[in-house]
């Protein structure tokens, strides 16, 4: 009986090859050209090999894990190593694969951490496959490297199927990301415009390399992965609110953007937030491990003209500064919120909008409100943590509310001063020492604004 070996392999560089264009359409190819490459490489090479396909342990997110007989690494080797120099060939060098493999002897975590020891050396020495080739002078090219992913996902979507899922020959069902962002923007309500959400847990992949044996290793992998299709799928496809109205650009093992109408987004965030927490509460190993169990996201909107390629670029600094902010947080319209405070932001742009459309407050007073935040206009970027630090603090509010009192203008009755009181209480917060303007204030400033479509049309 041969012995058996694990072989751990990861595509790096998706990131910067998604990023490497500005048309929706080739966006859209790339997007879904990696999804295969993750998905159907291991099944490809176990059919060559006529090997089980049960020897897939886990594949999705960018890697694969194979569990092979010893004789069968040659094989392995020489497969991933075509399938290198091919990709690598057709991406100029930005997407990379590397892998590495090791006996099933001894303990899980001994095993994992031989495996993640030669996928470091692998990262390290890019050029050792190529030998004293690496430096000899190469004639450039002349004839363009094909381009696999080209007009791939016109082609998926020309198959028989329903919604967004088609299933390819191999029998891997792969979501087609849209080419065309701006037609959902166009059933949004209030100011037609379109965004992208991206959502990641946190430290997934540190929660999954936690686990004390090949078997936990692959069911938790799994139970990330399954999640986040699953109900996200579930959510786009199945709730009327969000059908029809946003599409799936991506799911991965632990992560997935969506691009849609900028108030669907909103609400699949919050959905799967709830969802999340439930699952959450009960993962494996326990509630006192901080690692993947807590979510990170970014909301970015589209500005009239912008591609969804410039949208995602937008929204990846987001969701970077999420992470080096403390991650379990939402980044949205130019500020970082906590998830509690999605539902304070909403409460108060209900606030805002009744006070605009019920008591017909004038523009000024949310324009002052503005001021006080001083970042106005549809062009904002994310703050960073040190300019929402230097936000003007309220530290004399009677000034404060007198202004924006006398700017509301001469009014009676008690239920109008009851809201204002509330609005004010919600703006600036109730019992600190030092009163500061809230960071679910601008949020719901500016989610007012989108739902009255006073920012213009796409």
């Amino acid at each position: 009986m041969s012995l058996q070996v694990f072989l751990y392999a990861q595509f790096r560089g998706i990131e910067r090859f998604l990023s490497g264009t500005n048309e929706n359409s080739s966006f859209a190819d790339k997007s879904l050209w990696v999804s295969m490459l993750t998905e159907t490489t291991p099944r490809n090479f176990l059919a060559e090999q006529k090997l089980s396909p049960l020897l897939a342990g886990y594949a999705g997110g960018g890697a694969f894990l194979l569990l092979l007989p010893e004789p069968a690494v040659s094989s392995a080797d020489t497969f991933l190593s075509n399938l290198r120099n091919s990709i690598g060939e057709a991406t100029g060098g930005v997407l990379e694969l590397h892998w590495a493999w090791t006996e099933n002897l001894g303990a899980w975590p001994n095993v994992w951490k031989r495996l993640n020891d030669g996928m470091r050396n692998r990262r390290q020495t890019p050029l050792a496959h190529l030998g004293a080739t690496a430096f000899a002078d190469q004639p450039a090219a002349t004839v363009p490297a094909e381009q696999p992913w080209s007009g791939l996902a016109a082609a998926l979507l020309a198959t028989p199927g329903e919604g967004q899922e088609r299933t390819t020959a191999d029998g891997v069902t792969l979501t087609v990301p849209p080419t065309s962002p701006q037609e959902l923007g166009r059933k949004a309500q209030g100011r037609r415009a379109w965004g992208l959400l991206r959502c990641e847990i946190d430290l997934a992949a540190a929660r999954i390399d936690l686990a004390d044996s090949a078997e936990n290793f692959q069911y938790l992998a799994l139970l990330y992965k399954n999640l986040v299709a699953g109900e996200l799928l579930r959510i786009v496809s199945a709730m009327p609110a969000h059908a029809g109205r946003v599409s799936i650009v991506y799911s991965g093992g632990y992560d997935f953007a969506v691009a849609g109408a900028w108030d669907a987004l909103l609400g699949v965030a919050a959905e799967f937030h709830r969802v999340f927490s439930l699952f959450a509460a009960d993962l494996p190993g326990g509630k006192d491990l901080a690692e993947g169990a807590s979510l990170s996201a970014a909301l970015t909107v589209a500005d009239p003209g912008e591609s969804l390629p410039s949208v995602w670029r937008r929204n990846r600094e987001a969701l970077e500064t999420v992470r080096s902010s403390g991650r379990n947080a939402l980044a949205l319209f130019d500020r970082i919120l906590d998830w509690p405070a999605l539902k304070d932001a909403e409460g108060l742009k209900l606030r805002i909008r009744k006070l605009r459309d019920v008591y017909h407050c004038p523009a000024e007073v949310f324009a002052e409100l503005e001021d006080f935040y001083g970042v106005r206009g549809p062009g904002d970027r994310l703050a960073s943590p040190r300019a929402r630090r230097r936000e003007r603090s309220v530290d004399k509010p009677w000034r404060f509310h007198s202004r924006l009192r006398r700017l509301a203008g001469d009014r009676t009755g008690s239920e109008f001063e009851r809201q204002w009181r509330a609005f004010l209480g919600d703006l600036i917060g109730r019992g600190q020492v030092q009163k500061q303007l809230r960071p679910a204030g601008k949020v719901a400033l500016d989610w007012a604004q989108l739902e009255s479509g006073s920012r213009g049309h796409d």
